[in-house]
């Protein structure tokens, strides 16, 4: 078994209200400075302090890189303000749309770069758990998990077929072209092994007694403390005040 980090221990509903305040703080300020320079800091500490620094700063630059470089381009070229930061023949990079650019992309870090570290601090099993306590049917919660683990399960076997086919003797690396080329005949097993796991799953589930509608036990011991308690309104009473102060006073 792996050894919990110090957020990772943390109730999973607990991790979930925090991140989400978190995302709407930086949501409602709208600046792009608190954004950068507080919000994006907190959740790369935090991820240190759970061990997982260079796995999630890898995962977040690289999941949102792409789409804040598009932002960036569209804004800041095809905004309608006058003022010209920079022109070059008929490109004119406009000060306003660089603005807006950033704060836009300074809420996607930090609602993306949020949900991301509650998925790297969190187990998927104990989320399940977590939200059946809460009230949520076991079939509402074996779908939300099998949604969430469908794509690394594809990445998963389309690695292992690459391999299968690179063992045959099937040119798989080189340029575009190649890699395409190679892609499609993945294709096929893919989706046969996919739904040869569904089967497979179906089957398991009745053995179980999945289905059954009784009361279900648990492999493991999963429960809300009192520390739990203390973040989750502590959380919430610093978000009211937030609030208060940034449309009351």
């Amino acid at each position: 078994m792996n050894k919990k980090g110090v957020i990772s221990r943390i109730y999973p509903l607990t991790k979930l209200v925090v991140v989400l305040i978190i995302a709407l703080t930086a949501i409602i300020w709208g600046d792009y400075q608190f954004g950068y320079f507080i919000v994006v800091p907190l959740l790369i500490f935090l991820a240190f302090l759970e061990g997982k620094f260079v796995s999630y700063t890898k995962k977040m630059i690289g999941a949102m890189i792409i789409m804040c470089t598009f932002i960036f381009i569209i804004k800041g070229l095809f905004d309608p303000s006058d003022q010209i930061l920079w022109n070059f023949a008929f490109i004119s990079v406009k000060k306003a749309g660089i603005e807006s650019a950033l704060r836009l992309t300074s809420i996607i870090f930090a609602l993306g770069g949020s949900i991301l570290l509650f998925f790297e601090t969190t187990d998927l099993e104990d989320l399940m758990i977590a939200l059946q306590k809460m009230g949520m049917s076991h079939v509402s919660t074996f779908i939300f998990l099998s949604t969430l683990q469908m794509i690394p399960q594809f990445a998963q076997k389309s690695k292992v077929i690459m391999q299968a086919q690179r063992a045959r003797g099937i040119e798989t690396e080189g340029n575009i072209l190649i890699r395409i080329k190679a892609f499609f005949p993945t294709l096929t097993p893919l989706i046969i092994s996919s739904i040869s796991d569904i089967e497979d799953k179906v089957v398991t589930m009745e053995a179980r007694a999945f289905s059954v509608e009784v009361k279900k036990t648990y492999m493991q011991i999963l429960d809300i403390k009192l520390l739990d308690y203390i973040i989750i309104f502590s959380s919430l009473i610093l978000f009211v005040i937030f609030l208060v102060w940034r449309y009351l006073i």
